[in-house]
């Protein structure tokens, strides 16, 4: 079911240089809320070391009326658990990886859209295999809540796009239950609690509303051995992704 909001304000976050697919039709769907993830066996090989070569990075197009500077790249190394806090969080080992990209938001925010999210992630450096904001499409999600950020779950798909709202505050514990995406990808409007770490992918064809207080929207990737368990294994995360936001205000 799609909402509308009286819009007095467009603000575009977002400058670059290159194309980004145009958006499906969008779908409609409800999240499964669900309260405790299952456990799974842990990885136990260390992050590899060195470099490997990352496709050419991608940049989503210029936009008119585009914020200053405020076009971000997301890391494949971007700890979603870290929003708010001063680093990274890795309970699981592996490496806390880099924090997040936050986007302020304007007084009045009603939602945000992602129109574009470009380039390409790997989870596990020198494995060959890069995927897209969309993810692998293979893998299953079930990492845990974290520091005041909610778990995530999502049966068939890995090394997504998320994000989390957040207010002024350092997130505490309890966080909001975890929700589960595996058969809820698609849809087209979504309201997220403050901390609740939610599904993005590409972003095409959605819309996320503001909750109530929130001043700050942050995107990265929930990452943990295998995707399942306490967050971390950011150590061996490479690549990168170049996304602009749009906010609506009003």
């Amino acid at each position: 079911m799609s909402r509308l909001f009286p819009v007095s304000v467009i603000l575009v976050f977002g400058l670059a240089t290159a194309g980004c697919a145009a958006s499906g039709g969008p779908g409609t769907t409800s999240v499964v809320v669900s309260e405790t993830p299952s456990p799974t066996a842990r990885a136990t090989q260390e992050p590899s070391p060195g470099p490997t070569p990352s496709p050419t990075p991608e940049e989503c197009p210029p936009m008119a009326g585009a914020a200053i500077g405020a076009n971000q790249t997301v890391l494949a190394t971007a700890n979603i658990y870290g929003a708010g806090h001063e680093y990274g969080p890795a309970p699981g080992g592996g490496g806390r990886g880099t924090l997040p990209p936050v986007w302020e938001l304007p007084s009045g925010a009603g939602f945000v859209t992602i129109s574009c999210a470009v380039g390409r992630v790997n989870p596990i450096r020198d494995n060959g295999i890069w995927n897209g904001a969309a993810g692998d499409g293979v893998g299953r999600t079930e990492v845990e809540a974290f520091e005041g950020i909610s778990g995530i779950v999502h049966g068939r798909n890995g090394m997504f796009l998320v994000g989390v709202f957040l207010t002024d505050a350092t997130p505490v514990d309890p966080a909001p239950p975890f929700l589960d995406f595996t058969a809820t990808e698609t849809f087209d409007e979504l309201a997220p609690e403050i901390g609740q770490t939610f599904f993005v992918g590409d972003g095409l064809g959605r819309k996320f509303l503001v909750p109530a207080g929130a001043t700050r929207l942050f995107l990265g990737f929930a990452d943990a051995a295998l995707y399942v368990g306490p967050p971390g294994w950011y150590g061996n995360n490479v690549g990168q992704l170049d996304v602009t936001v749009e906010v609506t205000v009003g």
